[in-house]
């Protein structure tokens, strides 16, 4: 039996913030990963995570035009959640 510990880890990168829209009536492919422009993201479902830990999942709410800050909508007991892209907070989809 194999007893090697499981490590909770951040997900891994995909290269850069990739996402392709389809143009020639295509259907848009969004590759799944860090994401680096947090404008684009109200509605979407993501991951926060800060120095490789898990801090919050849940759907973006609103976020700034210049993708410095985004809200993460309440859910249940939860409150709406702010997160700054300059404290280190880094989102996955």
């Amino acid at each position: 039996m194999n007893s090697q510990a499981t490590l909770e880890a951040q997900p891994a990168a995909t290269g850069l913030d990739l996402e392709q829209d389809g143009q020639a009536g295509g259907t848009s492919k969004k590759a799944l990963g860090l994401r680096a422009d947090w404008a684009r993201l109200p509605g979407r479902s993501v991951e926060v995570w800060l120095k490789g830990e898990h801090v919050a999942s849940g759907v973006v709410d609103q976020a700034a035009e210049d993708g410095s800050v985004l809200w993460i909508a309440a859910e249940g007991i939860s409150t709406r959640r702010i997160f700054d892209k300059s404290s280190g907070y880094q989102i996955w989809v």
